[in-house]
């Protein structure tokens, strides 16, 4: 990971997109699905139905994280 001296010029918080198994990229389209849910439920009580595009996009997104897995895990070679 790094220095254990904390002298590297690693940054700790930076992600190389090679270090990011199947397992990540599914979690990060299941997070990014919910994340487009809740905004389009929290846009409810003030655009009314038009809010409901974004739930509906939102679990669409949720339910094609296991296909992004799938995708990500071939593309992986694993």
């Amino acid at each position: 990971m790094g220095d254990s001296d904390g002298t590297g010029d690693e940054d700790p918080t930076g992600i190389d997109p090679g270090e990011i198994e199947p397992a990540g990229a599914m979690i990060a389209v299941a997070f990014t699905g919910a994340m487009i849910g809740l905004l389009g439920a929290g846009l409810v009580p003030f655009v009314g139905d038009a809010a409901l595009v974004f739930v509906v996009l939102g679990v669409a997104v949720v339910l094609a994280s296991p296909v992004a897995y799938l995708r990500f895990r071939n593309l992986d070679g694993s």
